[in-house]
């Protein structure tokens, strides 16, 4: 299907969601999926959080796109309350039919403040720039403009590094109780004010939660892990998939105890730092997987089969 005409006014919200996906879906296939994208289950001014799995860092990035141009230019205007972090790329873009402009405006918050010019709308502050799709010696923003099709090296990933990473495919379904379980962490996580949680797009790695602490800006990753237990079957099994398991400082496992008879969680909870993972369990005969048991409020540990 091909657009009719231009973006109208209505469809601001819109434009701005092609926008993104373009961008996410451009990231992960220039990158072969070494770039991992996770998105916000609230809007807290961060559009998503790029792992980028060669170093295990996270990019806190914000995303603007336009669908039209003015004289040539892409006019971009940010709330200045929304740049809160100086090290966070600002990506920006046209949007046009079935794609994205020739070139992408790539830039960390601290320089884009440094660059555009300050105003206020309504009394509100705001950051305008105005940058053209093809770089001249005149933009001050000529430096951090980049081809479309080589974005992934602004985010680290060079073409020798673009390739894909060995996990093992994941099923195409999940249990019901494990979505149980990620939907209660993602909730009490989001008890926090300072909080802001983020899923993956696609999900291709160990974490499937990321979460920003909003003062200080550390990103932890988490792999969640549900376990049914009653009066008969006290104890559970947690269960890893070895070849798709990426130990890291950054990354946590967080097991959850579902009361089967109560039909509700137990109070206590794992939280394990996933460079210590291997150590309280061992693989099965297969190779593809590690696992231990797991008595809720028991002292004794068990590594097992």
């Amino acid at each position: 299907m091909q657009l009719t005409g231009p973006w109208t006014s209505d469809e601001v919200s819109a434009s701005g969601q092609v926008f993104e996906f373009r961008l996410w879906a451009a990231l992960t296939e220039q990158s072969r999926g070494a770039l991992h994208v996770f998105l916000p289950l609230s809007d807290r001014g961060i559009d998503a959080l790029v792992h980028r799995l060669t170093d295990e860092k996270y990019i806190s990035v914000q995303a603007k796109g336009r669908s039209t141009l003015d004289r040539g230019e892409i006019h971009l205007v940010v709330w200045a309350d929304s740049l809160k972090d100086n090290k966070a790329l600002l990506v920006s873009g046209l949007i046009t039919e079935g794609g994205l402009g020739p070139t992408i405006l790539v830039l960390p918050e601290g320089d884009f403040k440094g660059l555009a010019e300050p105003s206020d709308h309504d009394g509100r502050p705001i950051f305008a720039a105005w940058y053209v799709m093809h770089p001249t010696e005149r933009s001050r923003f000529n430096d951090f403009l980049v081809p479309t099709d080589r974005l992934a090296e602004r985010f680290g990933i060079g073409p020798t590094e673009a390739v894909p990473p060995q996990v093992e495919p994941r099923p195409m379904w999940r249990s019901d109780l494990g979505s149980l379980g990620e939907i209660e962490i993602a909730r009490r996580l989001a008890e926090s004010g300072d909080l802001n949680l983020f899923r993956p797009f696609p999900d291709l790695e160990t974490s499937e939660l990321a979460v920003l602490h909003l003062a200080t800006r550390r990103v932890l990753g988490i792999q969640i892990k549900t376990i049914g237990v009653d009066l008969a079957h006290p104890v559970g099994t947690v269960t890893i998939h070895a070849s798709s398991f990426r130990p890291s400082p950054l990354t946590y496992l967080a097991a959850l105890a579902w009361l089967r008879e109560e039909k509700r969680f137990h109070d206590e909870c794992l939280l394990i730092p996933t460079e210590e993972l291997r150590g309280l369990c061992r693989p099965h005969e297969s190779g593809n997987h590690m696992s231990f048991d797991w008595h809720p409020l028991s002292r004794r540990f068990t590594c097992v089969r």
